[in-house]
């Protein structure tokens, strides 16, 4: 299916809605985690931690809301191992890049750009990190699945043997 210039353009526009919501459900429970759960903890365990649970839980709301997105979506894709498989897959390296991203730059998150308090007190270098990650990953994740995971081509072939083998 080619995509005309708006359609190309909606269809990143609602991505990034998604991804927005998927983002902030993300952020949520890292900050949860980091400031509540993980405040005792082995700061590199920490780290994995705090970063795995946010991705999981923006994970879940990103897959849920695909179909928003790619409006050409098959219900069978929707219910597809193979598809959630290349899903999550592309997802974890995404969640590579953000945990390696926050574990090599804990060293900084605790420095004060200015000696304002109310930067420190807002974990200014630890949010500026994720952000930056975050800009990384949307961008790899947008292209992975336009490309590998919710491609029609390589989906209907892959969901037509899921199908043969049941």
């Amino acid at each position: 299916m080619k995509q005309n210039k708006k359609e190309l353009s909606l269809e990143i526009l609602r991505f990034l809605i998604v991804g927005g919501l998927a983002t902030l459900v993300d952020y949520l429970v890292t900050w949860v985690f980091k400031n509540y759960v993980c405040q005792n903890m082995d700061v590199n365990l920490a780290v994995f931690l705090y970063t795995a649970m946010g991705f999981t839980a923006g994970l879940f709301t990103n897959w849920f809301l695909q179909k928003f997105v790619y409006r050409y979506i098959t219900k069978d894709q929707q219910k597809s191992f193979y598809v959630f498989f290349k899903f999550v897959v592309l997802s974890l390296i995404g969640f590579g890049i953000t945990w390696l991203g926050m574990w090599l730059s804990e060293p900084i998150h605790g420095k004060v750009l200015f000696d304002f308090w109310f930067l420190h007190d807002i974990q200014l270098w630890f949010w500026v990190f994720k952000v930056l990650l975050t800009i990384i990953v949307l961008i790899m994740n947008y292209i992975g699945r336009k490309l590998f995971v919710f491609n029609q081509k390589r989906n209907k072939e892959s969901i037509d043997e899921e199908k043969a083998k049941e």
